[in-house]
């Protein structure tokens, strides 16, 4: 392996790699990203040593830049303490906006999950069409993922469209039958996402996304289990 492309794999070991010497002062760098939960890490380039001096111009070299701080984000270079911050403000105005929408979005389960609870099991149609539209929207989220990377795999554009492959099977299915097979599909979404996606996610949206699966699941079972003694089987 090229010391170069030693550096690049470095500078891609974390969320976010700072590289600083000795005596550089993050400026409350390091206090936005511990607030912020990102998975972080600073390498020190002290100048006391030819092998950091030669890292350093390798690093130069790299990004064009000839000053300390250098800063990167999920593997790209995005300047210094200055720009960093205002990336890093900018991206936590973003996630708030997630969170919001991904919160909100567990309403409709919540209350078409407790219909069948209140008599009015039809609701129980209702929270199975809903789960449909959130798997395959989830499945879609993968798509725009590969779309962003430079040269994607052709295996992610093949899985993101199996959520909304299953939720079409699944909705021809029984709803008695439907509701538990639909609640286990977002729970192994989500599995297979830990298992084989999740290094390329930033840890809030993994966190985010693990919330949303299983209150996704909890209501899809509630639902089942309150439609459970109108079938006879309970």
């Amino acid at each position: 392996m090229s010391d170069d492309q030693s550096l690049r794999e470095l500078a891609a070991s974390a969320d976010v790699v700072v590289f600083h010497s000795t005596v550089t002062d993050l400026g409350g760098l390091d206090e936005l990203l511990e607030d912020s939960g990102r998975d972080w890490r600073a390498v020190e380039m002290g100048m006391g040593s030819a092998e950091n001096r030669e890292q350093f111009a390798r690093l130069k070299a790299l990004t064009g830049s000839a000053t300390l701080p250098q800063v990167f984000i999920g593997g790209h270079f995005v300047g210094g303490l200055r720009a960093a911050s205002a990336r890093l403000q900018a991206e936590g105005r973003h996630r708030m906006a997630a969170d919001w929408m991904g919160y909100l979005g567990l309403i409709p389960f919540a209350a078409t999950a407790a219909g069948p609870w209140l008599g009015m099991a039809w609701t129980s149609d209702w929270l199975l069409a809903y789960g449909a539209v959130i798997l395959s929207f989830i499945g879609a989220i993968h798509w725009g993922l590969a779309m962003g990377q430079r040269n994607p795999p052709p295996a992610a554009f093949y899985t993101s469209v199996i959520p909304a492959l299953v939720a079409w099977v699944v909705l021809m299915l029984p709803v008695i039958i439907a509701l538990p097979v639909m609640a286990a599909a977002f729970i192994a979404w989500r599995y297979g996402e830990y298992r084989f996606v999740e290094p390329t996610l930033p840890r809030w949206f993994r966190r985010l996304r693990t919330v949303l699966s299983v209150g996704a699941a909890v209501a899809l079972a509630a639902g089942w289990l309150a439609l459970l003694p109108f079938t006879g089987t309970a």
